[in-house]
């Protein structure tokens, strides 16, 4: 559907300024490739990349590469989209039976210097031995949410500070990983 709207937009592009092609994009073909991505979020790179092709198709489309600089890749927006449903869960904010779902948080004693970058909401995830299960929303969410720094999580419940920060800090790591140069830097995918 999204790559089917792309294509309208391309055979109308010379009709709009390259900024309303973008805003086109942003509000008519990206909700598409978005809808309950942190569900799907998991999936292997050869069943993402097209939504990852539609995406440069648009920034083709566009044509302005001042515009097109700021728009967000699809891989760091479904990785936040799942982190702020993670939150909504953490606190209490769904159902009883998604709540329980949630693992609690595992206080841990900070004696040994690998527990130093651990943050009181460290959630312990559920073992499994297989690919498959890791990939779910709950391990890999988890996986997501042990990393963020303590600095990410607000005092009182804030979803739009734990967005921005969630946001500054993975775009950061990004950031890191895409610098010539910089190896071992953990990524997820």
């Amino acid at each position: 559907m999204a790559s089917k709207k792309l294509g309208v937009l391309n055979r109308a592009k010379r009709y709009f300024t390259p900024g309303q092609r973008l805003l086109l994009y942003k509000s008519q073909v990206r909700p598409h490739m978005e809808y309950c991505s942190h569900l799907w979020a998991g999936a292997p790179a050869y069943q993402l990349g097209p939504l990852d092709s539609v995406q440069r198709r648009a920034v083709r489309i566009v044509d302005d590469p001042i515009l097109t600089s700021d728009i967000e890749p699809l891989s760091l927006r479904r990785d936040v989209a799942s982190l702020c449903v993670l939150y909504r869960l953490y606190n209490g904010l769904c159902s009883e039976e998604l709540f329980e779902m949630v693992p609690t948080a595992t206080f841990y004693h900070r004696t040994a210097r690998h527990r130093q970058g651990i943050h009181a909401h460290t959630l312990q995830p559920k073992w499994s031995r297989t690919v498959r299960y890791q990939r779910n929303f709950l391990p890999r969410t988890i996986r997501l949410w042990n990393e963020l720094p303590a600095e990410v999580f607000p005092q009182d419940y804030s979803m739009g500070s734990f967005k921005r920060g969630v946001n500054r800090f993975l775009k950061g790591r990004q950031r890191a990983c895409d610098a010539p140069g910089v190896a071992g830097v953990h990524r997820l995918r």
